[in-house]
C-alpha cells in the first residue's frame, strides 16, 4: 500500500490528480494511465474505498443492516488508513501554514518595533517643537517688555517737555562775552 504522495511522485503528477483517479473523477487518459501504472507498481493508496452505488433498499430493517455493515467496514479500515493520510495531510498542509504564520509573526514584530521607533521619534520632535515655541514666546514677551519700558520713558520725557512748556515763563537770553556777571540782555 502506498500513500497518495508516493503515487503522485511515481506517476509524476500532482496529488490532486491521484485523488481524482482514485475517486473516479474525470482526468486525461495520460494522467489516468500513469496513476494506474503507479498503483500497479506500488499498491493501492491507503484509506477507505469510495462508495460506488447505494444499494436499493426497501425495508427499514434492510437499511439498518446495510448501514451497520458499512459502518463496521469503515470502522475496521479507519485505524489502518487514517494515520498515513492524516500524516500526509499534515505534512503537506500544516508545515507551509506554520511557516507562513511564523513569517507573519516575525513581520508583525518588526512592524511593532518600527512603530515604536516612529512613536519615539514623534515624541522627541514634539518635545523639541514645544521647547522652540516656549523660547520664541519668551523672546517675544521680553521684546515687548523692552518696547513697553522704552515707550514709558518716552512718555515721561514727552510729559516733562509738555509740563515745561506750560509752566515756563519768558525765556531770558544771556551774553557769553560779558565777563561781569552775565547780565540779561534787554
Amino acid at each position: 500500500m502506498a500513500t497518495i504522495l508516493e503515487l503522485a511522485d511515481r506517476a509524476d503528477v500532482s496529488a490532486e490528480s491521484v485523488l481524482r483517479v482514485v475517486h473516479g473523477e474525470p482526468v486525461s487518459e495520460d494522467v489516468e494511465r500513469r496513476v494506474n501504472d503507479a498503483i500497479d507498481a506500488l499498491g493501492a493508496p491507503l484509506g477507505p474505498r469510495p462508495i460506488e452505488v447505494l444499494p436499493a433498499l426497501t425495508a427499514h430493517d434492510d437499511f439498518l443492516e446495510w448501514f451497520q455493515a458499512t459502518a463496521a467496514e469503515f470502522e475496521a479500515a479507519l485505524p489502518q488508513g487514517v494515520g498515513p493520510v492524516v500524516y500526509e495531510a499534515l505534512r503537506l498542509e500544516v508545515r507551509p501554514v506554520a511557516q507562513h504564520v511564523a513569517e507573519l509573526g516575525a513581520l508583525f514584530e518588526r512592524m511593532l518595533a518600527r512603530i515604536e521607533e516612529v512613536s519615539t521619534g514623534v515624541a522627541d520632535e514634539r518635545r523639541d517643537r514645544l521647547e522652540d515655541v516656549a523660547l520664541l514666546t519668551e523672546l517675544v514677551t521680553s521684546g515687548w517688555r523692552s518696547v513697553d519700558r522704552r515707550l514709558a520713558r518716552l512718555e515721561q520725557i514727552v510729559a516733562r517737555i509738555e509740563a515745561g512748556r506750560n509752566g515756563r515763563r519768558e525765556a531770558r537770553l544771556y551774553r557769553l562775552d560779558d565777563a561781569a556777571g552775565n547780565a540779561p540782555i534787554e
